[in-house]
């Protein structure tokens, strides 16, 4: 279904240098017959009761299939369609890198500039971190999804940008230097979000909404930055829990970067139909050169998208994740067929089955399966230390408050029936488990977004033995400073 965007030839003019809008997008409506095989794969969320999917397929900008399956909200019973408009997660990275190449494009800034350059506020390291790095996951940034909850804010707490940005400015170190290393990551692109406002003197929901969704007609889409807007046809997400299903869906996260781009399926290829469609926007190049490591290893990685590869063809994809959603956008690149899934199940995995459709679609060109395609694989499960037996009376000698600038948030240690708590600013309080001399352990749920919360850490003695501090350590986030208070 291939039809001319005469509508949209004025919104052309304000696209970044180079780019517009190809002649042709897909439309957006329910299309195609009933397909068994693509169906089929879809049949665990097209039932009563159950959260939902959507799916569009195109093939060249011609949309060949689009359905939707379950429903979008289970106390009314609104079911899915191409039209329902998802919480796609880390999809909305490719648009703030998209935002990005069109400022730099413009000489607004440059990949090479020092973050600081926009960000004074963040402190200066042994290695400065550029944009380069952020946009392509090699900064070494802390990630503020561990830091908020750590600090007693979970993700239900409404944050800003500002806030986002205050926290980072209090970090004495990274995870590893600039460039050294690559590791994911969230706040780069929540930061990158802040240089695209510095920059353009807009809002990133702003920018995108001038310069990428109304000229290309995604009149469904925005970044989600206010949470009292109202968003026509929007699915709450669920998550599953046995067999019990519940929303945990988080409508005061409102903070667009590393996430809060709100969109349908069908948006999604029209986006991609313009990214990678015959009519190519000057910034398709910068978005799909590969990054690499400062010693020149590559990464894999383009600006906001993963290269790789299906059953010997290439492949241009990212994934989102998010309060109860799961999303994709993959393109084949040499056949020119892309897949959209969004779905409001936090427990659906997006990836395996847009490899599934892309076999029922691409199956006269794919190579033989290799019995492994499109399933994540499973990281091997970290043991927890074994706890060791220490009485009250060893126990007593860490108690009391402890403050870190870094988070600027204060742990209060208390023996309890005989062992030792610690509350986190107003959080309930939590189990210590001693591990080793002068280690603890303990664990949280924060359910909103990063799951469990597992955190170790080392107390420091004076030369007296009485306790001075201690480092506290979760994830990649190493080495936080605490210091008694009293």
């Amino acid at each position: 279904m291939n039809f001319p965007e005469l509508a949209r030839v004025a919104a052309v003019l304000v696209l970044a240098a180079g780019c517009s809008v190809p002649s042709t997008a897909v439309a957006p409506a329910e299309v195609g017959a009933d397909t068994p095989p693509v169906d089929a794969l879809f049949a665990a969320w097209d039932r009563p009761g159950s959260p939902g999917c959507a799916l569009a397929v195109s093939r060249k900008g011609d949309l060949i299939y689009s359905r939707g399956y379950g429903f979008a909200n289970l106390d009314y019973g609104i079911p899915v369609t191409p039209q329902t408009v998802f919480d796609v997660g880390s999809v909305t990275k490719q648009f703030v890198a998209a935002s990005i190449s069109m400022l730099e494009l413009e000489g607004k800034l440059s990949l090479e500039d020092d973050v600081r350059r926009w960000l004074p506020e963040l402190p200066a390291y042994e290695r400065p971190i550029r944009l380069r790095h952020m946009i392509y996951h090699t900064s070494g940034l802390r990630d503020y999804l561990t830091l908020f909850p750590l600090a007693g804010r979970d993700h239900y707490f409404p944050i800003s940008l500002t806030q986002i940005l205050d926290m980072m400015s209090r970090q004495r170190a990274l995870v590893f230097l600039p460039g050294e290393r690559s590791a994911y990551s969230n706040t780069a692109y929540m930061l990158l979000a802040l240089v695209i406002e510095r920059a353009s003197g807009q809002s990133l929901a702003e920018f995108a909404e001038q310069r990428v969704f109304a000229p290309l007609g995604m009149d469904a889409s925005l970044m989600y930055d206010d949470h009292e807007a109202i968003i026509p046809r929007r699915a709450t997400g669920y998550d599953r829990r046995g067999d019990d299903v519940r929303m945990v869906h988080n409508f005061n996260f409102d903070v667009p970067g590393d996430g809060q781009l709100y969109t349908t399926v069908v948006d999604l290829l029209r986006w991609d139909q313009y990214l990678h469609g015959p009519e190519r926007p000057a910034i398709h190049s910068l978005m799909l050169t590969e990054g690499a490591l400062d010693n020149g290893e590559p990464l894999g990685r383009a600006r906001g998208l993963y290269l790789g590869e299906y059953r010997g063809l290439r492949t241009i994809h990212h994934t989102g994740s998010s309060w109860g959603s799961r999303s994709v956008l993959m393109r084949f690149v040499q056949p020119g067929v892309a897949i959209a899934i969004a779905c409001n199940d936090g427990m659906a995995n997006t990836l395996a089955l847009a490899y599934r459709v892309a076999d029922h679609y691409l199956a006269d060109v794919l190579a033989p399966a290799g019995g492994d395609e499109g399933h994540d694989k499973d990281s091997e499960a970290e043991e927890s230390p074994a706890s060791i037996p220490l009485t009250p009376e060893q126990l007593a000698k860490f108690t009391g408050a402890f403050f870190s600038p870094e988070l600027d948030a204060i742990y209060r240690f208390a023996l309890v029936d005989g062992g030792l708590i610690v509350r986190i600013e107003q959080e309930a309080p939590l189990k210590i488990i001693p591990i080793g001399d002068d280690r603890f352990r303990f664990s949280f749920s924060d359910q909103a977004y990063s799951g469990v919360v597992s955190a170790s850490l080392g107390f420091r003695r004076r030369a007296d033995g009485t306790v001075a501090g201690f480092e506290l350590g979760s994830g990649t986030e190493q080495r936080i400073v605490f210091e008694r208070l009293r």
